[in-house]
């Protein structure tokens, strides 16, 4: 991990106990402390960058920690607040990014052992945060180019799991995450091309939210796949997630998948629970772990006694075909971005990078155009089950069929059962990938060893706020007494 010292050694003294309350804060309740004056943006940052300096060593969630920059960043929103100038929607709020996405200053490795570039301007969405007043306080690791889903790293480093540190994070934002569930950072940035966000979510027991294809700007961001990459966030609630996704919501004319403005802003959609539909993807429900499916059916009875409706919606073509049509179209798309160096330069890849972007570059023009076929054909079905009279207001299922695997290279064995990138966990998440839709997953519920047991929502484009909505909605089957902020690290 990389540390820019910020040359006043008290704001970056450990203080094991005198961080945990201060880091499981919510947006809403920083933004508050700030307006009134019971908590300063200096104090709140010097908290989280005091609990990275003392705990992410044994869990490697960041690839760069900028605390120069941090604490500089929270003086100005001091600033700002103390002399009623205006103040953004972030103000003050300490965030961190995917090591994927420029940050003006910082180096980025992407996951890989090339030599890392130091980034001459913000990405974007990462501009967009700066100017709502937020506080960048580093990178994260992930999974090699964002290439994988377990976030093992053996060039930048493997992300440990806060609610167990023997056990992965999931892929491929697993530094992000897990740097949200332990309290170094109240939300993050982070990428999705298959289930990117949404699985490390669901491992790590936060909210992870995939926008809309096209709402958010990916300018600034290592391109894997252009028609699946979506940049999105990381939170410890759909509150919090809605705050993080509005700011960065605009139209860019620096990315070709970039839709037009003039589009309703990401908030928690205080909807109506009546009248309501949500659809179960049967597929999605094979091969669970029995503590997977029972917080599934709580959240499910849950939900109905609230007023909701929740039906079996069979998807056959989605089912069978899912799976094979995003991995044929991401490695074909990542073999195209990353030719040039998999072809001259091979042996700066890891292996089972190597290996996926080696099968794209054998994928021909026509099973890639196939593939495509079948994309629309899927689309084409899910969108029909979300329409007219008869159809479904948007799609829950699990988000993963088991707990996290415990940290194995090139493997995944989670306690006793075997777990391998082909089982329905791969299914269950890309489906609103590759469709573009949006998309959260949430917990539910806990294992009797403190492990998440999460759920996912997805619905129709552009209907970001009733998924985030929706997902609160599920997520409220867990009592306020069992309800978790951060992991005791």
């Amino acid at each position: 991990m990389t540390k820019m010292t910020d040359g006043a050694p008290q704001e970056m003294s450990a203080d094991s106990g005198s961080d945990q309350v201060l880091c499981s804060m919510s947006v809403a309740q920083l933004r508050h402390a700030y307006v009134t004056g019971g908590l300063s943006p200096v104090a709140v940052t010097r908290a989280h960058l005091n609990r990275i300096t003392r705990a992410d060593p044994a869990y490697t969630t960041f690839v760069t920690v900028d605390a120069d920059g941090a604490m500089a960043s929270a003086r100005q929103s001091e600033t700002r607040i103390r002399t009623g100038q205006e103040v953004g929607a972030l103000e003050g709020i300490p965030l961190s990014v995917k090591d994927l996405i420029n940050v003006e200053g910082l180096r980025m490795t992407a996951g890989s052992r090339r030599p890392a570039s130091v980034s001459a301007v913000d990405a974007e969405a990462v501009a967009s945060w700066r100017r709502a007043g937020a506080v960048i306080l580093g990178t994260n690791t992930l999974h090699e180019y964002a290439f994988g889903g377990t976030s093992v790293n053996e060039h930048t480093g493997t992300p440990r799991n806060p609610w167990d540190a023997s056990r992965i994070c999931g892929g491929s934002s697993g530094g992000s995450a897990a740097a949200v569930a332990a309290g170094f950072a109240v939300g993050a940035m982070g990428t999705e091309t298959g289930n990117s966000i949404r699985r490390p979510a669901a491992f790590c027991g936060i909210v992870g939210f995939k926008p809309t294809f096209g709402r958010v700007s990916r300018a600034g961001v290592v391109p894997l796949a252009s028609s699946l990459d979506h940049v999105g966030v990381l939170a410890r609630s759909v509150e919090d997630a809605a705050m993080l996704m509005d700011t960065i919501s605009t139209f860019s004319g620096h990315d070709l998948g970039s839709r037009p403005p003039r589009l309703p802003g990401v908030r928690v959609d205080a909807g109506r629970s009546s009248g309501l539909t949500l659809g179960i993807p049967s597929s999605m429900l094979v091969g669970l772990d029995p503590l997977i499916e029972r917080a599934f059916n709580r959240a499910v009875k849950h939900l109905e006694s609230a007023g909701i409706s929740v039906r079996s919606v069979d998807l056959p073509i989605a089912s069978v075909w899912t799976a094979v049509v995003s991995s044929v179209t991401m490695h074909a798309e990542g073999a195209v971005a990353h030719e040039q160096l998999v072809t001259g330069d091979p042996e700066e890849y890891g292996n089972d990078v190597l290996a996926r972007l080696l099968s794209g570059l054998a994928i021909s023009k026509s099973e890639y155009a196939r593939a495509q076929a079948m994309r629309e054909l899927i689309r084409n079905e899910v969108l029909s089950a979300m329409s007219g009279p008869t159809g479904v207001d948007a799609f829950i299922a699990p988000a993963v069929p088991d707990v996290a695997p415990f940290i194995q290279p090139g493997a995944f064995v989670p306690g006793d059962a075997p777990w391998h990138v082909g089982h329905s966990a791969f299914h269950l998440q890309r489906l609103p990938s590759l469709l573009g839709l949006p998309a959260g997953s949430g917990p539910v519920g806990w294992t009797p060893a403190g492990l998440p047991l999460p759920i996912q929502v997805f619905g129709r484009p552009w209907e970001d706020s009733k998924v985030l909505w929706m997902l609160g909605q599920s997520m409220d089957v867990i009592p306020s007494a069992e309800r978790r902020t951060i992991a005791s690290v």
